[in-house]
This record gives C-alpha cells, sequence and structure tokens, in this order.
C-alpha cells in the first residue's frame, strides 16, 4: 500500500510539474500567470496529495487491516474523483487512460485478491464514466461536443469500454500475482511454522529459521533433506532421541510433524550463537579458563546423553555452539543428534551403521575408522578432547592430505604436545587431561563423562568469570559476528518451492514410535 501511495504520489507530481512546464512554454505571455494555477492543475495537484497521504499513513506505524482496507479502496477512488472532475475544467480524453494507469498499478504493488480488485475497479470507473457523460452534456467548457444525443452516449460507452479494459487487465493481475504470494507462502509453512530463511545445512538436513502461528519465541526448524525410508526413519529417531534430552546445555525440541506426503521436520530452540568453529577461526586459540568453562558445559550435557545410553558420534566444533543467551554469557549448546547411537538392546538393527565411517574425520575416534558399531560413551570423549586441542591450539590435533592420511594419523600417531602448537601457556595438567582423552585405546581415556568433570574441575587454570564473558560478548563478539557474516554470507531465503500438497496438509497419525507432533 504504501508503495502504491509513493509510485502514483511520485507520478502524479511529475505530471503537475510537465503541465506547469508546458503552459509556460506554450502560452502567450499574457496568460501564463493565470493558467499556472487554474482549477484543473490544482486538482491535479490534490491527485498527488492523496497518494502521498497513503504513503505516509502505511509508513508512520502499524495499522488494522480494516484501516489499510479503507486506505486501498478510499484512495483509489478519491484519486479517480480528482482526475475526473479534473476532466470537466480541462480538454481531453485521458480519462480512460488514467484509470488504467491508476488501477494497474494498484493491482501490480497491492497484494490484493481478484474479487477485491474487480469491486474496486468497478468503483473508480464510475466517475470517469460520469465525467465524460457530463462533458459531452456541455458540462465542460472546454468540451464542443454537445450534440446528437447519440455521440454522448458513444462518447461515455466508449470510456467505459476502455475502463472496463483496465478493471479486466488489473483483476487478472491481482490473480495471478496474489496467487503466486499465496502459494510462496504456503510453500514456507508447515504446520503452524513458516520458514523465514535458511540457517544451515548438515548431511541429514537443511535448518531454517522459522516463526510460529501464535508463540513469539524464535524457532528453528529442520527438514529432512533425503527420502529414503532409512534416511525417515533415522530422522524420526534422532528427533526421539534429542527430545528425550532435557539438559540445559542440550538443543531443545519444542515439536516433530510430518506433511501428508511424508516431509519429516522438527521445531526446536533458534539458536543466535557463534559456533566453536567460528570462533576459533576468528578469535584464534582461546584462554584456558574458558577452554574449561566451555567444555564443562559440553561434557555436563553429554553425561545425561551417555546415561540414557546415547552416543553423540559427531561432536565437533560446528555442532558447539557458545550464546549470549538469557543474559548468561558463554553459555554452550550440544547440537545435531543426527548420528547418535542408542545402544539400549531394543534399538532397532536396520539403523545399524556398520560398515561405515560415522562422524567427522578430524575428530573422529580410533575405534569408529575401524568399526563404528563398536562406538561408546568414550568415544564421544575422544572428539572431545580433540575439540579442547583445537580450542586451545587453533588447530585439530591431526590434519592431512586425503581422508586416508587423517583416518591413518588417528590410528597410528601420537598428537603432538599442545605446547608446541600454542603460545598460550597452558597449564601441565589440562594438556595432560586433552592428550589423555585422545588415547588410542579407549580404555586410557577417562571412563566417563562424569569422571571427565571431575577431572575437569580440578584443572589448576585461571577461573573464566562472569565479568569476562561478558566483556567479550560486549567487546569481541561483535567483530566476530561480522567475519563470519562476512565470509558465510547472508542466510538464505526459504526455498521457493516444495514438492507437497500444503491443500491437503494436516496432522497424521505418527509412525509407530514417534513422537506425537
Amino acid at each position: 500500500m504504501a508503495l502504491f501511495g509513493k509510485a502514483f504520489c511520485l507520478l502524479s507530481v511529475g505530471f503537475v510539474v510537465f503541465n506547469i512546464g508546458l503552459e509556460w512554454l506554450l502560452l502567450p505571455g499574457v496568460r501564463k500567470a493565470a493558467n499556472v494555477l487554474n482549477v484543473g492543475m490544482a486538482l491535479q495537484l490534490a491527485a498527488a496529495v492523496i497518494p502521498a497521504v497513503q504513503w505516509v499513513a502505511c509508513r508512520s506505524g502499524e495499522r488494522s487491516a480494516r484501516a489499510v482496507d479503507v486506505c486501498d479502496a478510499g484512495g483509489a477512488l478519491l484519486i479517480m474523483l480528482a482526475y475526473s472532475v479534473m476532466s470537466s475544467f480541462e480538454q481531453g480524453f485521458l480519462l480512460a487512460l488514467i484509470t488504467i494507469c491508476v488501477l494497474v498499478t494498484r493491482a501490480v504493488v497491492v497484494p490484493s485478491t481478484g474479487v477485491r480488485t474487480l469491486w474496486i475497479g468497478v468503483m473508480c470507473s464510475l466517475p470517469p464514466v460520469i465525467a465524460t457523460w457530463l462533458i459531452l452534456s456541455g458540462g465542460g467548457q472546454a468540451s464542443p461536443l454537445v450534440d446528437p444525443e447519440w455521440l454522448r452516449k458513444m462518447g461515455a460507452l466508449y470510456i467505459a469500454l476502455w475502463c472496463g479494459l483496465g478493471v479486466a487487465l488489473s483483476t487478472l493481475a491481482s490473480r495471478v500475482i496474489y496467487g503466486l504470494v499465496q502459494r510462496v507462502r504456503e510453500v514456507t509453512e508447515l504446520g503452524q511454522y513458516t520458514l523465514e530463511e535458511k540457517i544451515g545445512q548438515g548431511g541429514m538436513g537443511v535448518v531454517y529459521r522459522a516463526r510460529h502461528a501464535l508463540l513469539r519465541r524464535p524457532t528453528a526448524v529442520k527438514l529432512l533433506a533425503t527420502a529414503s525410508d532409512q534416511a525417515r526413519a533415522r530422522f524420526e529417531r534422532e528427533v526421539q532421541l534429542t527430545s528425550a534430552l532435557t539438559h540445559p546445555n542440550t538443543v531443545a525440541i519444542y515439536d516433530y510433524g510430518h506433511t501428508p506426503d511424508g516431509v519429516f521436520y522438527y521445531a526446536m530452540e533458534y539458536l543466535d550463537g557463534i559456533t566453536l568453529e567460528d570462533l576459533v577461526e576468528h578469535d584464534g586459540p582461546q584462554p584456558t579458563g574458558r577452554v574449561v568453562h566451555l567444555l564443562r558445559q559440553v561434557t555436563a550435557a553429554l553425561a545425561e546423553a551417555h546415561a540414557v545410553g546415547l552416543v553423540h558420534r559427531d561432536i565437533k566444533p560446528a555442532n558447539l555452539m557458545v550464546c549470549d543467551r538469557g543474559q548468561v554469557a558463554d553459555f554452550m549448546k550440544v547440537l545435531d543428534f543426527g548420528l547418535a547411537k542408542d545402544l539400549t538392546p531394543e534399538t532397532p538393527s536396520d539403523l545399524s551403521t556398520a560398515n561405515m565411517l560415522v562422524g567427522t574425520p578430524l575428530y573422529l575416534a580410533p575405534e569408529s575408522i575401524l568399526d563404528s558399531g563398536s562406538a561408546d560413551a568414550r568415544t564421544d570423549l575422544y572428539a572431545l578432547g580433540a575439540v579442547a586441542y583445537f580450542l586451545l591450539t587453533g588447530a585439530p590435533p591431526f590434519v592431512g592430505t586425503n581422508l586416508l592420511d587423517v583416518c591413518s594419523k588417528h590410528l597410528h600417531t601420537p598428537p603432538e604436545p599442545l605446547a608446541s602448537r600454542s603460545e598460550l601457556a597452558i597449564p601441565a595438567q589440562l594438556e595432560a587431561l586433552v592428550l589423555r582423552c585422545l588415547a588410542k585405546d579407549a580404555s586410557d581415556r577417562p571412563a566417563s563423562a562424569g569422571a571427565l568433570l571431575g577431572l575437569l574441575d580440578d584443572c589448576d587454570v585461571d577461573r573464566w568469570s562472569d565479568i569476562e564473558a561478558r566483556r567479550w560478548w560486549t567487546e569481541a563478539a561483535p567483530e566476530v559476528r561480522r567475519r563470519v557474516h562476512a565470509q558465510h554470507g547472508a542466510p538464505g531465503t526459504a526455498p521457493p518451492t516444495l514438492a507437497i500438497d500444503y491443500a491437503r496438509r494436516g496432522w497424521q497419525e505418527a509412525p509407530s514410535g514417534a513422537v506425537p507432533g
């Protein structure tokens, strides 16, 4: 609505300036001053003021739907009334062209149904037809066409036909444009969630920032990227496993569902934070006190998962996010349980990933390389040790020219001492603990996440205080965010199409074992 008001205001002002210039150039000097500000010109200025009022009114704050409707229909009608009255003072039959211009411009820039555009078009066409009838009846000063009677009728009919063409064109434009807008809106809605922009993508799915139809809290929605039966089963299992976890450092699941065409998705809390991967890349190795502070939170979240028989199997910096959340700075969240392994006896055997390399090679435990089915809680502790190594040195413990080279180093090469790869002063106790987590033999690592928590508490490091955390988020975080956005670019938009029949969308009975939507 504001765009229509702005466009037509500028167009009308352009006509006024053009007419003033034309009169000064063509009229005799003695008549110039009298004609520059004649009645017709005043009405044309009024026709420019009306859309200007629409423009300002629609930009100055929120308006109710009824107020916008009145502004839309009333503004269009007043514009045509001004031009129609002007035609009775000025010679010419440009009313049909002006009518078409007003109606088509409105249809292009104002979202509207075809029916609404139709009745607004008919209403706006009445003033030009009536004005033409009056002009041809001799009511206008400049019109010589007053007889015969049939000429008056044919002239009015002629204008009516052209106005009808404008109504038809604008109605068609509204139907097409409004229909496309509705289709885009429908394909970016899942249940009560509207997808807004793409914020991430993993092996199993794509994540979008979304908004709920009723709730104000920000939400992230993950869609299943592939359609195989095994992928769907694993996707369902991921949301079930993650929703069973209640630790505050584990990403929270809000909702789960699927469409009639079988597109699975789940809604989770939206995290406006920085992954540990981006943190180190753009802020460098982190102070030892902060590293221990972050590791403790991740370890506590893993302790809960391990206690219920879950192994994450993809602990890496990109799946660990540090946030400034609820006025708590440096609050960690563990993300993406898509590769989690359920150690409980009732785990379906057909979901096993045996004979497959599961995880991220730079953070992959030796036993996962040899046999992914042998992963247990200590597999996550190896990956967490590699994350700690990355946070303290700025690089993972092993790098190589290819996958085979990296895996070979995980299996056979001892990690270099942290002191040789970091400019920071790393306490010997903390270095020993990190290297212990990176032991090739799982039995040489801490026995559990709970045991690792105790060992982290015993590390003699400078305490990372709340004041230091708050200072970092106030002073350093904005620059880190800027660099991250510059590297990754602006978030992508929601997908323009999804092959789903959203018109029949509804909650279906979830597959056996699924969490109700």
